[in-house]
């Protein structure tokens, strides 16, 4: 019914203090009204009283007129009834009136001339609630001040709602760069913080999706850019056959480089997928590490690199394919990276509750200000051997997902200035594992 927050506050408000003030004006007549009655008939009691003894006193001539004046100036009505006998006197008060439910009356006994009269007094309803119709204009006064208050203060309440709608519309369009004042110490205070904060990180996200864009666009074009310039100069037929096997060759070779690109996106993709269903088992980390060494012999000879492999038999309960993949991507970035007759020492050390594995190399160290940066999505730390070396920056983020996967942690570390250590935390037992064994 009521659209705004605005409109809600005020009407209920104006609601609540209503009924406040109708409960108000029902009690003050059911509590005070009896009292109020007492107090009237005791009052026109003691003015019967003091009429009497001032008439006994004075002894006036004139007994009509004297009664008559009294009784204007007490502000009563006023019946006398004579001794057995149905005389009645009327003062400020006419004779055809009678006596109504709603008036306060008061009989008292006069003795004169000999006998007794009856002197009633009444006074009426109208006199009486004056006090009622007092209170009544005070409630009212509350009614009416207190809507001005919170039409004042609803809209300061209000305002700042207003403001959080517009910045979530404008962060609807796209807008990330909005923001909110953080002066308020209350709530809104807070939400203006959660929301200054969503900005930031939607505008990151945002940032990263189109760098993330640009570098899948730039990452494809280079190979197609050679395979379509090859492919041009095969099919105009002027190279030699030695020129002929080297371009079929590079074509070849940025072929399988498009190929482990896809694979990767592909790869990434589903591990940022929620459906993505680890299939942990046992098995023995040692051993799967030392498989994958014997794999990559070819490549380390071929450089001529001195490989060492430190550590016992170690049993993980974790997903196998997934760290099999870990162990790839770092056995190729240190052969990548390690120079000719150069150093790699593979380390597992282990206790009951953790596995640290190190992939050192002997090759260029990461700086400092890189080592956050490098496991993002197509991030090279060696900028300037960008073209000299193969890679497209997703091993990494991949290493980085999987070791997510399994509760651990991934870092560099510097080896005195000499090389560097890529240093793998993992559970023996994660938190999955035990949830699955109670």
């Amino acid at each position: 019914m009521f659209k705004t927050l605005y409109v809600r506050i005020v009407v209920y408000y104006l609601a609540a203090v209503l009924l406040g003030v109708v409960t108000a004006w029902a009690a003050a007549i059911f509590l005070f009204q009896d009292s109020t009655e007492r107090y009237t008939e005791q009052e026109l009691a003691l003015k019967g009283q003091q009429l009497i003894q001032l008439y006994s006193q004075t002894q006036p001539e004139d007994r009509r007129t004297f009664l008559e004046s009294a009784a204007q100036l007490s502000s009563v009505k006023m019946k006398v009834t004579a001794p057995n006998s149905q005389e009645i006197q009327f003062y400020n008060w006419a004779a055809a009136d009678h006596f109504c439910d709603c008036d306060i009356s008061v009989a008292l006994p006069w003795p004169l001339d000999g006998g007794t009269y009856q002197m009633e007094l009444a006074q009426t309803a109208s006199s009486e609630s004056s006090g009622f119709t007092e209170i009544g204009l005070i409630l009212l006064i509350v009614l009416l001040v207190g809507g001005f208050v919170i039409l004042f203060f609803a809209r300061r309440l209000v305002t700042p709602i207003q403001t959080v709608t517009a910045a979530a519309k404008q962060l609807a369009t796209g807008d990330f760069d909005v923001r909110l004042p953080e002066n308020q110490r209350d709530e809104m205070g807070t939400l203006s913080q959660a929301i200054n904060h969503m900005a930031a990180e939607l505008g990151q996200l945002d940032r990263e999706r189109q760098e993330f864009v640009a570098n899948v666009s730039h990452e494809f074009q280079s190979p197609l850019t050679l395979m379509k310039g090859f492919s041009a100069m095969l099919l105009e037929g002027s190279l030699q056959d030695s020129e002929r096997t080297r371009a079929l060759q590079i074509i070849m070779q940025e072929s399988e480089r498009l190929s482990r690109l896809s694979d990767n996106l592909l790869r990434l993709a589903a591990l940022d997928s929620e459906r993505y269903e680890i299939n942990p088992a046992y098995f023995d980390l040692a051993e799967q590490i030392r498989r994958t060494v014997l794999t990559f012999e070819p490549l380390w000879s071929d450089k001529q690199l001195e490989v060492e492999m430190k550590g016992a038999r170690t049993m993980v309960y974790a997903d196998e394919e997934l760290l099999n993949q870990v162990w790839i991507n770092l056995m190729s970035n240190a052969i990548k990276f390690a120079p000719a007759d150069g150093r790699i020492i593979i380390e597992l050390l282990a206790d009951k509750d953790q596995a640290e594995i190190r992939f050192y190399d002997n090759g260029p160290p990461v700086p400092p200000e890189d080592r956050e940066q490098i496991f993002k999505r197509f991030f090279k730390a060696d900028r300037a051997r960008d073209r000299n070396i193969d890679g497209n920056g997703l091993g990494l983020s991949i290493v980085k997902k999987i070791v997510d996967f399994h509760e651990g942690a991934i870092f560099i570390v510097s080896e005195n200035g000499s090389g560097k250590a890529f240093v793998v935390q993992i559970p023996v037992m994660p938190c999955y594992a035990a949830e699955r064994m109670t």
